[in-house]
């Protein structure tokens, strides 16, 4: 009869469980047609659109993002390169970022002297990071005075909260009330000012983009 007594641990273990705990040792292999398919609808891509730019049939797509195969490694590679990634960032798929909460005490805050004009600064994560939101408030008849223009490829998108704002861009100067939105590029001469008679709030998105980032 065989001496369990002097078996190792090891030998005691059922082989089914020593399987398991091997098996164990292997990461789980990336999920890649479900992130396919993410990254293809954050684009905004139909599996026609993401085959014409991959070169990858539709037929073949559609198989990969329902994991019924797998595609090669050039395949892959094509995909990626249609998504504006690369192939690691396909396989290796980052879980959405937590929610960020900025407290109002956390906010960048630039007060001038007379309290005239009060400026909240926000530097959020969109647009690679490149995206500041800023609030102002101005008191009646007060304004920033002529801001030097912005750099090249730099977008700034206003909009009034309340009151009325003159807004001033080179030689144009509009007037915005409440609700009213203004797009232009900041790199010419741009002046905030408050309509008399009352104060003004206002929201003001920067955008730096690829080619403001410096």
């Amino acid at each position: 009869m065989y001496d369990r007594s002097t078996m190792s641990d090891r030998e005691r273990r059922p082989a089914g469980a020593r399987a398991g705990r091997r098996q164990g040792r292997r990461p789980a292999p990336p999920d890649l047609g479900a992130q396919i398919r993410r990254r293809r609808r954050r684009a905004g891509l139909t599996l026609e659109a993401l085959a014409a730019a991959s070169g990858v049939s539709a037929t073949m797509l559609s198989e990969v993002e329902r994991s019924r195969k797998n595609p090669t490694v050039r395949l892959a590679w094509q995909i990626a390169r249609a998504l504006g990634c690369s192939l690691t960032d396909l396989l290796e798929e980052s879980p959405p970022p937590p929610p960020r909460v900025v407290r109002a005490h956390e906010r960048a805050i630039l007060r001038e002297p007379d309290g005239g004009v009060e400026r909240f600064g926000v530097r959020t994560a969109l647009a690679g990071g490149a995206l500041e939101v800023a609030e102002y408030r101005l008191r009646p008849g007060a304004g920033t005075g002529p801001m030097e223009a912005n750099r090249d490829g730099v977008l700034e998108h206003v909009v009034v909260v309340s009151g009325r704002l003159l807004l001033r861009v080179g030689d144009a100067t509009m007037q915005l009330r409440a609700g009213d939105h203004a797009t232009y590029a900041p790199q010419v001469a741009v002046e905030y000012r408050a309509g008399a008679g009352r104060a003004c709030r206002f929201l003001l998105l920067s955008d730096a983009g690829e080619r403001g980032r410096r």
